[in-house]
């Protein structure tokens, strides 16, 4: 499960890149707004990526991996939208899209400055359960930013 953990890992940041290069190449072509948001979104991405290193200590590397997947689940709704958004080259949504991704930023720091304790707790209570969510949420992901560059693949 360790050698699939660590190739989780690599495929998840190696997907986040090409969905940033995708998004970057067209980015004289966004509008104002769509630009803003995805310097926002780019910075989730980044601390999300930040999370994902292989560190040599597997348990430190296990809990890092959960704070990356808590930070995806607060933004995984704006990163869903704009990404139709650019697909679809719609800006209907764009405010409603723009503020929640704004929102989920700020909400991701709080809980997860909240929920580090409890990970650390749970770090300590088992290694094993540790070991499984960690693989389980680098799994999602992975599955979630590999559906992401599905979607932006299709609008070229």
């Amino acid at each position: 499960m360790e050698k699939e953990f660590k190739e989780l890992l690599q495929s998840s940041k190696k997907i986040i890149g090409d969905i940033e290069k995708k998004v970057e190449g067209t980015r004289e072509n966004l509008s104002t707004d769509m630009g803003t948001l995805w310097g926002d979104i780019q910075t989730s991405f980044t601390k999300i990526k930040d999370e994902l290193l292989d560190e040599g200590n597997k348990e430190k590397a296990q809990e890092k991996v959960l704070e990356a997947k808590e930070k995806l689940d607060h933004v995984k709704d704006s990163v869903t939208k704009f990404a139709t958004n650019f697909k679809n080259d719609h800006q209907a949504d764009l405010d409603i899209t723009a503020l929640r991704a704004h929102l989920a930023k700020m909400d991701a720091e709080d809980f997860l400055e909240e929920k580090r304790k409890k990970i650390s707790r749970e770090v300590q209570e088992s290694s094993h359960s540790l070991e499984k969510m960690a693989f389980n949420a680098s799994k999602d992901i992975q599955d979630f930013f590999a559906s992401l560059s599905e979607q932006f693949n299709k609008k070229s």
